[in-house]
């Protein structure tokens, strides 16, 4: 699964990205920043047991390209070591819908 168009609103920080089945997902960039693969990231969401704290100022100031694989973001925090498979991509929009779905008491 690729995408079609990938398209990041700086001003908004948000990802929009179209796939080629035509489903469109729309993805905060501060979203995006919390949920990297690299084993940093990996290594302290599972020491400290939840989701990495970022702020909703964060944004991907370059996409590049990870051969058809996926791509590699580069955040606002300098941060640029993970990389984000395109099927990890597509997979996000149903974690969002399930954490939205969790009622906190």
């Amino acid at each position: 699964m690729y995408p079609d168009t990938l398209h990041n609103n700086l001003a908004t920080g948000v990802l929009d990205v179209l796939w080629k089945d035509g489903e469109r997902q729309q993805l905060s960039n501060g979203f995006l920043r919390s949920q990297c693969q690299c084993s940093i990231c990996r290594s302290e969401r599972l020491h400290k047991d939840a989701a990495l704290l970022v702020t909703p100022e964060i944004r991907i100031t370059a996409i590049q390209p990870v051969g058809a694989y996926g791509v590699q973001f580069v955040f606002s925090d300098g941060h640029q070591r993970g990389i984000f498979p395109w099927v990890f991509i597509r997979d996000l929009d149903e974690q969002i819908r399930l954490v939205s779905h969790v009622e906190i008491v």
